[in-house]
């Protein structure tokens, strides 16, 4: 019984690593803006970030990324984050409109005029993309809750996590 489930395992991964999906892969470009902790304010901070990815089959997908944002509070406190982590992607490909949800890790570096340091961030979130352009640009919306480890007293870092909005745009390298 137990080879008979191993075989029935190893059939259906190979099935799915040799179903047809789009194996090239491809860039992201996101804008946004990020509500901080205890704020439900839209002007608080904004992100940018750039990320490089590829599907592993139909079904997941997995992106590197790159980003840095600027928390304002009005008063020109000064906090910066840049950060690199590593996002994995549960894509339902039926509707055109690919909706997504996302889970990921990574280092955020936090820096202000009186302190900087590297804590572990985890993010969690949900999203999708249209197509755009022909069949390979795609708009891509997203809304993800970005907690760091950060326990310092800074604003905007008591502990609750980030909501992090963005909009960008995917594009595949190569044909």
């Amino acid at each position: 019984m137990i080879r008979f489930l191993v075989f029935l395992s190893l059939f259906f991964c190979i099935n799915a690593w040799s179903q047809g999906f789009d194996q090239r892969w491809y860039w992201n470009v996101n804008a946004g803006v990020v509500v901080p902790d205890d704020s439900l304010q839209l002007n608080d901070a904004h992100i940018y970030d750039l990320r490089l990815g590829k599907s592993i089959n139909d079904t997941w997908s997995y992106e590197i990324v790159a980003f840095t944002d600027e928390y304002d509070f009005d008063i020109d406190h000064g906090l910066k984050h840049h950060g690199v982590g590593i996002n994995f992607l549960d894509i339902n490909q039926e509707p055109l409109w690919k909706p997504y949800f996302l889970m990921g890790i990574g280092l955020i570096y936090h820096e202000t005029p009186a302190e900087s340091g590297t804590n572990l961030y985890f993010n969690i979130g949900f999203g999708a993309s249209w197509y755009f352009f022909g069949d390979n640009i795609r708009l891509r919306a997203e809304a993800v809750s970005r907690l760091d480890l950060n326990n310092t007293d800074l604003p905007g870092q008591d502990g609750i996590g980030d909501g992090i909005f963005t909009l960008g745009l995917t594009i595949p390298i190569g044909k």
